[in-house]
């Protein structure tokens, strides 16, 4: 190309890129075309077809439009972005093939040929399965990038966890992406990792959100996700493939260990999540995985066998950790999901009844009911001006390890439930323990988020017993804020805390400022989605902040007021 299409190109690529041909969108063919004209002007074709998707949630499709599908100017402009940068770190993708569908293979190495960042390098093992069309497929895909592939082909058949092992250990980059077959990248995937990796050169694991490609070519059931969620990890491998990790931290970790095979991937997740939290989350669907009626993603029973492994990941986790406890396949959630066990000796807990001045006897009634913890006399937080200073007093007398923060709008539903919150508030990092709050027919929220300072309520409005994309509805994740109504503190933490919460004057501004705190000291918030308790107020609950409250909350905290919950996403409410 010469100097004026050179030229031409980025002069007009800014104006170029919000023209209405690019979004041009016939619903029929599922295609956007640019004139013909503006094609052989630019030197490029700018059709694309775009998979269908069919979702209850009707927006997706428009914000796939928007968000995931590049026409040819922006294509360019991110490859010029990724050669400005001064450091432009190898990213070396590892990949293990067995017996696969060869369409689906091929597919998944023209997804990596076609990133739009070109320092990438792809490291194989094909692991024996004398099959000559896979083998052909990978010989030709080496011979075309023969300076970008490393291809193994075994003689025989070794298994998941020892292929995965070689795989890594024919990597170079400073990056090691983990690729399934049956994934296909977004053309910008690598290009968003490093783009994270340039502005926080501190990160040391990336993962993005994704979605799936069924057996007719559709793509469906979205799985967005939050920022880094240790909870989360242990309740399932939420983070799944296309995870970018540094690759000296996988070598500390000692890579992939034999006996986790269909768990691998998660057994190394938890041992590296043991090792660094500089761990990001691209909030974008930067890889899809397909479907087939071999995969787990078609049919969660095909592989038993990393069920059971899975649990045995997790009982590991916990013994490096310190902690009593195992793990089960709960009753009440879907194969793939977990539950921790933890044994706990008898708790010691203090109780303060907060919100109102008189205690509700059924509050009092249902927490005289409970198992495995011996409770202290109550106090009360009486309604009050200053209620920094006055919780700080109540605090102040506390002596037990725990105390318990409830409304007397709250009953507990069972008598183990505060046991379980505790347990869930006994390891190290976690601050606060809470749990579902639901009323007679739904739920009312699991947690709270901001956005921009507007508060939201989690699953407001799910059934009860509905579990959700991300197991939200049944089992523990980590949250960023959450209500007054009902939290297990740990009493060393929040004493420490509560002294920089004087200036609080409103009950629900000093549980929005001890929130942001804990994240600010990097401690974490546990909300079970499998503890339900009762809300019996008459109308659903609303968080009420004062223009004094939210001044004070601007000045101490802006993420709260300027920025959107790293822990929340759309899914997690209906509208």
């Amino acid at each position: 190309m010469n100097i004026f299409p050179k030229l031409f190109l980025r002069l007009s690529d800014s104006i170029l890129k919000k023209c209405l041909w690019q979004r041009l969108y016939n619903v029929n063919s599922q295609t956007s075309r640019s004139p013909a004209w503006i094609n052989r002007l630019m030197g490029c074709d700018c059709a694309q077809a775009i998979p269908r998707y069919y979702s209850t949630e009707p927006y997706y499709h428009s914000f796939l439009w928007q968000n995931n599908f590049l026409g040819c100017i922006e294509k360019r402009q991110k490859q010029r972005d990724a050669e400005s940068w001064p450091d432009k770190p190898l990213i070396s993708i590892q990949l293990c093939v067995y017996k696969v569908d060869t369409d689906q293979l091929q597919a998944c190495l023209d997804s990596v040929a076609e990133q739009l960042y070109s320092h990438w390098q792809l490291c194989i093992v094909e692991d024996g399965s004398r099959v000559p069309a896979i083998q052909k497929i990978l010989t030709n895909f080496k011979n075309k990038f023969p300076d970008k592939v490393k291809l193994v082909l075994r003689e025989e058949n070794r298994g998941i966890t020892i292929s995965s092992q070689e795989a890594f250990a024919l990597t170079d980059g400073k990056y090691v992406a983990l690729l399934d077959h049956d994934d296909y990248l977004a053309p910008e995937a690598l290009f968003e990792v490093v783009q994270v990796i340039t502005q926080h050169p501190e990160t040391d694991w990336i993962y993005s959100d994704n979605d799936k490609i069924d057996l007719n070519d559709q793509r469906c059931c979205l799985h967005a996700k939050p920022a880094w969620s240790p909870e989360l990890l242990l309740t399932y491998n939420y983070i799944l493939h296309f995870s970018v990790i540094r690759r000296s931290l996988m070598q500390e970790a000692g890579g992939f260990r034999e006996g986790f095979e269909g768990s691998q991937d998660h057994d190394l997740y938890l041992r590296l999540s043991e090792l660094s939290d500089n761990i990001r989350h691209i909030p974008r669907v930067l890889y899809y995985w397909r479907q087939s009626e071999e995969s787990v993603s078609f049919n969660p029973d095909s592989k038993g066998y990393a069920y059971e492994a899975a649990l045995r990941a997790l009982d590991a986790a916990l013994k490096r950790r310190g902690e009593k406890g195992h793990a089960i396949h709960p009753e009440h959630s879907w194969l793939g999901s977990y539950q921790i066990i933890r044994q706990t000796d008898v708790a010691k807990i203090d109780v303060i009844y907060i919100d109102a001045e008189e205690r509700a006897a059924a509050t009092v009634q249902s927490l005289s009911k409970q198992e495995n913890v011996k409770i202290r006399p109550a106090t009360h937080l009486s309604s009050t001006n200053d209620c920094g200073h006055s919780l700080l007093q109540l605090i102040e007398n506390c002596t037990a390890p725990f105390i318990l923060l409830i409304s007397p709008l709250i009953q507990f539903q069972n008598a183990t439930q505060l046991s379980h919150l505790i347990s869930n508030a006994s390891p190290d990092g976690i601050g606060i323990s809470t749990g579902k709050i639901i009323n007679e027919k739904q739920v009312d929220h699991c947690g709270l988020a901001w956005q921009h300072g507007t508060i939201r309520y989690p699953l407001r409005d799910w059934e009860k017993n509905h579990d959700g994309i991300g197991a939200h509805g049944a089992l523990p994740r980590n949250t960023t804020l959450t209500s007054p109504l009902v939290n297990v503190c740990k009493t060393s933490i929040l004493l420490s805390l509560a002294k920089n919460l004087t200036a609080c004057n409103s009950i629900n501004s000093w549980f929005i400022a001890l929130c942001l705190e804990l994240q600010r000291h990097q401690l974490r918030i546990c909300v079970d989605g499998g503890i339900p308790m009762l809300y019996n107020g008459t109308k659903p609950y609303q968080l009420q902040l004062s223009d004094d409250d939210r001044d004070l909350l601007n000045k101490n905290y802006p993420q709260f007021t300027h920025g959107d919950d790293p822990l929340y996403h759309h899914q997690m409410n209906y509208d």
